[in-house]
């Protein structure tokens, strides 16, 4: 048969380690972008390698390493020791090193805040160079598992199971010994001392239950990791059920979806965050104003009046609340304020006039009985006897205000998804960021920071070519050197 041949492989070649990768190769860009760094500055533990002793691997060299594991979704320390062995473009990297698994994942594990610090201080050089549009961002949230046994996740609710099965299983080998010992012949399928020690260890169960739910009472938590005790349940979709992990929060910026910030939480809900992240980008960006976009699930009038005080223009997409009923044409979004009236409009048309103040809360109570008692559709708008009554706090104008500026400004909060979504979807599909491996907020923040370097990474690859941006690192290097 007419096959291609490959190579005898007893047949000697000579050849350079820089013959591995081409003038091209996205790996040069590594090499360079870490030889201009000041890691010591960063924050790495350099370490002072004396002549007396054995030689340390210089810390460039394995930043190098996990920036092409992370680059290339490959982030096991385990598998990136192997990498050095077999994968040539990492033999070119490290120039022929072969560090053990151990100091790998011991580098990842003392450097968590000198990544954070690799990662900022990439943002400002992707400032300088332009990259960052400053006028529109997009604020999103994506969980991520923690590297956490569910096995040793406890919640109170669990704890009072466990504790419950527990007794439930001593009272049943009690029962046991007292039927055995009141039968004149003892049974032989019965071994009391075993069931003694069954019991013993059961009562250890009982009191380590007792300690752990001591533990949450005393720090006022709901429930406890022992292998990772920052991480905590949250939800990861609609078809994906709960896990133990963390929230993610990230700012893209439209111009070239390059991530601005972050930040990482154990709460479920994204509330609470939209001005925490806008302001944090609009402090990096140093603007005097910023239009942010995101979706429902920031949806906060508190936050809605921060972002007005500081110029932060906010787009949100409004919740639809519903009713006791679940008919939609009487959702709350279905009724109409009327401002200088100070009154609402009913799906029916008859209007809601305020019956209270309460001026503590800075709330307002509307109603109109007479109007609900005479309406057909009563049953399908309220299950109260009197009719709907609807409370209105202060803060409900800002809420009003972000509604009617994402109703006339469709085109722009059409983008949201496209921009927000971008880079979760690489950084989970392409770079396997799935699951973290490390733990504890510090430690996490670290991984992910290495995780969102990568990808911005990728993208400024993508948008200035290899050349392009390895002649920009080089006018880095001869500026640092007095040159021009």
């Amino acid at each position: 048969m007419n096959y291609i041949i490959g190579e005898d492989r007893t047949q000697m070649k000579i050849e350079s380690i820089d013959s591995y990768v081409n003038e091209d190769n996205e790996v040069r860009v590594i090499d360079k972008i870490v030889d201009v760094m000041d890691i010591e500055s960063l924050g790495f533990n350099v370490g002072k390698n004396d002549t007396v002793g054995r030689p340390k691997f210089n810390a460039r060299d394995i930043l190098k390493l996990y920036i092409y594991g992370y680059f290339n979704g490959i982030r096991s320390s385990r598998k990136l020791a192997k990498q050095c062995v077999i994968n040539k473009e990492v033999i070119w990297l490290i120039k022929g090193l072969a560090p053990k698994y151990r100091v790998i994942a011991d580098f990842r594990k003392d450097n968590a805040e000198a990544f954070e610090a690799v990662f900022k201080s990439f943002v400002n050089y992707c400032i300088e160079l332009d990259l960052y549009g400053k006028e529109l961002i997009a604020v999103d949230g994506t969980k991520l598992e923690a590297s956490a046994s569910k096995r040793k996740h406890y919640s109170k609710n669990k704890l009072a199971k466990m504790k419950e099965l527990a007794q439930s299983k001593i009272l049943e080998y009690l029962y046991d010994i007292e039927i055995n010992d009141n039968n004149e012949i003892i049974s032989k399928d019965i071994d009391k001392d075993k069931i003694v020690e069954s019991i013993k260890r059961l009562e250890e169960k009982v009191a380590y239950y007792d300690d752990l739910e001591a533990t949450l009472i005393k720090n006022d938590n709901n429930e406890i990791n022992l292998t990772d005790s920052d991480a905590k349940t949250v939800k990861f979709g609609a078809h994906q059920g709960t896990d133990v992990g963390y929230n993610v929060q990230s700012v893209v910026d439209s111009k070239n979806k390059l991530i601005a910030t972050f930040e990482v939480t154990n709460n479920s809900a994204d509330q609470g965050q939209l001005y925490n992240m806008s302001k944090k980008a609009k402090d990096i960006f140093d603007c005097e104003t910023i239009e942010v976009l995101a979706d429902k699930g920031y949806f906060d009038s508190k936050d809605f009046e921060k972002c007005e005080k500081e110029k932060i223009i906010a787009y949100v997409s409004k919740p639809r609340y519903s009713n006791s009923i679940g008919d939609s044409r009487y959702f709350l979004d279905r009724f109409r304020y009327v401002e200088n009236k100070d009154i609402y409009i009913c799906p029916e048309g008859k209007l809601l006039e305020c019956i209270t103040k309460k001026i503590e809360t800075k709330t307002k109570r509307y109603c109109n009985f007479d109007a609900c008692e005479q309406c057909k559709n009563k049953s399908k708008c309220t299950t109260s006897s009197k009719g709907r009554t609807i409370t209105r706090t202060e803060m409900e104008q800002f809420a009003e205000i972000i509604t009617n500026r994402v109703k006339n400004n469709q085109a722009k909060y059409s983008q949201r998804q496209a921009l927000v979504e971008h880079p979760f979807g690489t950084l989970k599909r392409s770079m396997n960021f799935y699951h973290l491996l490390l733990r504890g907020f510090s430690k996490v923040r670290g991984e992910i920071s290495i995780a969102f370097f990568s990808y911005n990474l990728k993208r400024v690859i993508n948008i200035l070519g290899v050349k392009g941006l390895l002649h920009s690192l080089m006018s880095l290097i001869l500026i640092s050197m007095g040159v021009v």
